[in-house]
């Protein structure tokens, strides 16, 4: 089998080296069968703009049937029985011969199966994004382009990996809606749109990362779209599509009450189960999309800090108990309300948990944690990281580098690790206590707010040290207490005091 790319996930869409010659295509809608309806016309165009927005080609609407690249059918379902041989099929579509091909493909959409607004009364959002009209156009001009179904093979493309017919999900579970518009597996199998009852949510509103490689090998990436800063919302009855944003600070958000999953890494594109992208979406039942973030399958983006694909930089959650995990690059993380779990890993990242008793870990590079409201637990892992408990009893550890560590109010644990750290003691911090202070090494930062101010390093530990044999005290009374473990006598503290 042809092997255009030798990446079998993405030549398993791929019908070998079968593509337009032009990278402009003018479609028409006929209505020699049945009349296009205003709103296929609108969805279809909006499917067609999927496409362009990944990919360098364009789309041109004609009047004239018999000029046009794509002439596409409106048609009932038996016209569709007799055109494609097969009851209930909703869409169908020609496909290009050979490489750079210039003539005139066919494309045929059934309105009267299940799904499509006319006849049956169904909701007309199954024509909007995330809706199996939609999903069905985007489907079926992924053919017209030169994409082939990842469970067959029609002598031109390979298999994907794992997959022994339509309804197997493959070596990973790349074989659905999720990573590729392509398979017959719609939308992801833990939020199966088919079965749900609903059918104007859950499908594809965009091209798979899979797809995206593909039809990008194919034609070439688009390098404009979405180029500054863009927010992707997520929500609870919208489509999958992968994110392609080519430049600017962006940001995916979620603004409800529920648990959501928020995922900033990009597609590897590679062997594994991440090959067709990492998962941003609203957990619960009756909740359906989400995003994934496209790769740079012909390394058509700028890298950053290693990160390759493409880059979305900023992450907001909601209310409930999210899981946030940023990228290699300097992210700006937010769990808002909610018990977050939220993660940087590399680049220099700003993390703040918002209210309720956040898990934050900075990863490697130098990092900004603030706990927020809560009984917040804080690590910094690798580099020099600033960690901020804020309200409520907190547990801070800075791990290796030198680390800043402010306990903020309530009575909280810090731990500084390797590195020379710093331990931020102010007025109104309650009471706290370090584990690990290491004299020479580590820095115990006091506000002089804390008895007035006028005192020395020796004054203050002469005046509010207390010896407690295997650690120190020092008592600033109003419920401000600093506890130091390993600390047998506080005049071994004061060459470590910096007033601030």
């Amino acid at each position: 089998m042809a092997q255009p790319t030798g990446n079998t996930f993405i030549d398993s869409i791929l019908y070998g080296d079968t593509r337009w010659g032009p990278s402009t295509l003018s479609y028409n809608f006929n209505n020699s069968y049945d009349t296009w309806t205003i709103a296929a016309k609108t969805a279809f165009r909006a499917a067609l703009e999927s496409w362009s927005d990944v990919a360098d080609i364009t789309f041109q609407e004609t009047l004239l049937t018999g000029s046009a690249d794509l002439v596409e059918y409106y048609i009932d379902d038996t016209t569709m029985y007799y055109t494609s041989g097969s009851d209930g099929v909703l869409g169908l579509h020609e496909i290009p011969a050979g490489t750079g091909f210039n003539g005139q493909l066919q494309g045929w959409y059934n309105w009267e199966t299940f799904g499509w607004p006319i006849d049956y009364g169904y909701d007309a959002a199954s024509l909007q994004p995330g809706g199996l009209a939609m999903s069905t156009f985007i489907h079926e001009l992924g053919h017209a382009l030169g994409l082939a179904h990842p469970h067959d093979n029609d002598g031109l493309s390979e298999l994907m990996p794992g997959v022994s017919n339509a309804s197997d999900l493959g070596r990973y579970g790349l074989n659905q809606g999720v990573y590729t518009v392509m398979t017959y597996n719609d939308g992801w199998s833990r939020q199966d749109p088919w079965w749900s009852g609903y059918n104007d949510r859950g499908y594809n509103s965009g091209p798979g990362a899979l797809d995206i490689a593909a039809i990008q090998y194919l034609y070439g990436a688009e390098t404009s779209n979405n180029g500054g800063g863009t927010t992707y919302e997520l929500g609870t009855k919208m489509g999958w599509s992968a994110i392609w944003d080519t430049g600017g600070s962006d940001r995916i958000l979620y603004s409800g009450n529920r648990d959501a999953v928020i995922n900033l890494n990009a597609a590897t594109l590679d062997e594994g189960k991440n090959a067709g992208g990492f998962l941003s979406y609203v957990k619960g039942a009756n909740s359906y999309g989400g995003f994934t973030i496209a790769g740079d399958f012909t390394d058509a983006l700028a890298d950053s800090n290693g990160e390759t694909g493409v880059i979305i930089e900023n992450a907001t959650g909601g209310n409930g108990d999210d899981l946030i995990t940023g990228n290699r690059v300097d992210n700006v993380l937010k769990g808002k309300g909610g018990d977050d779990k939220i993660s940087g890993r590399a680049g220099a990242d700003r993390i703040d948990g918002g209210g309720g008793q956040d898990n934050l870990l900075g990863g490697t590079g130098n990092d900004k944690v603030l706990g927020g409201g809560g009984a917040d637990l804080l690590r910094g892992d690798k580099g020099g990281d600033k960690l901020g408990g804020g309200n409520g009893a907190d547990e801070l550890y800075g791990a290796s580098g030198g680390d800043v560590l402010i306990g903020g109010k309530g009575n909280d644990v810090l731990r500084g690790g390797g590195g020379s750290d710093r331990f931020v003691f102010r007025s109104g911090y309650d009471a706290d206590e370090i584990v690990d202070f290491r004299r020479g090494a580590d820095t115990l930062a006091l506000d002089d707010r804390l008895w007035g101010g006028g005192l020395t390093a020796q004054e203050v530990i002469d005046t509010y040290g207390q010896d407690k044999g295997s650690y120190t005290v020092l008592n600033f009374g109003g419920g401000d207490v600093l506890t130091i473990r390993g600390i047998s006598n506080p005049d071994n503290l004061v060459d470590d005091i910096s007033i601030i």
